[in-house]
């Protein structure tokens, strides 16, 4: 391919790469462009694919997407990316935020100080 990527996966099993090889079959990826193989310390397995760049995040996410960690990582640099985009609305969620958090707050009731310092 004259505009290819490679994406890569490592697993600790071969069930857990087959299943990263499954998912990018079912999901339209060539059979033949995916290459399944043993790490060279022999201790996991690796799964590449070769694919056009326009391609690559969606066979990252699609390698990646059993690993809980990964899936973490894309969601906070999703919001990022659309704090980035959005920053009045970041600063109105934020003022929303300590609106919220400072009428939580558990607050001695003005009424009744008032009436113990005046009894005295």
């Amino acid at each position: 391919m004259p505009n290819s990527s490679i994406a890569t996966g490592s697993f600790p099993s071969r069930k857990e790469a087959n299943l990263a090889v499954q998912r990018l079959l079912a999901n339209g990826f060539a059979r033949n462009s995916i290459e399944l193989h043993r790490d060279e310390d022999g201790d996991g397995y690796a799964v590449e694919i070769h694919t056009r760049r326009e391609n690559l995040r969606r066979a990252e996410r699609l390698i990646h997407a059993g690993e809980p960690l990964y899936v973490v990582k894309q969601t906070a640099s999703g919001a990022f990316e659309t704090a980035k985009s959005y920053p009045l609305v970041l600063l109105g969620a934020g003022i929303l935020a300590g609106f919220l958090i400072y009428n939580l707050l558990p607050r001695e009731d003005v009424r009744s100080s008032h009436h113990r310092t005046r009894g005295r």
